[in-house]
């Protein structure tokens, strides 16, 4: 099982990681309303939690002991 969430950790980095990657992984996390507050239907709130589950995948923000992590990588973000 370690095996597999390696090899998917890996293809979703590599998959990301180009700079199309990030274009796309950029406009699904706009279009399926990852950064709205106020969603509110179930649909709208699948489609967020399912981009949730892709930068769970791409191994970000996916526990708890990486939060400190997360917010310092926010913090490092141009506003």
């Amino acid at each position: 099982m370690q095996k597999k969430i390696s090899n998917e950790l890996a293809s979703y980095r590599t998959c990301f990681s180009t700079d199309a990657g990030r274009r796309v992984l950029a406009d699904i996390l706009i279009n399926s309303g990852y950064f709205d507050t106020n969603l509110s239907t179930e649909g709208e709130i699948a489609v967020q939690n399912f981009a949730k589950r892709i930068i769970k995948k791409l191994g970000i923000g996916d526990t708890p002991q990486k939060a400190d992590e997360y917010v310092n990588n926010l913090f490092n973000l141009r506003v």
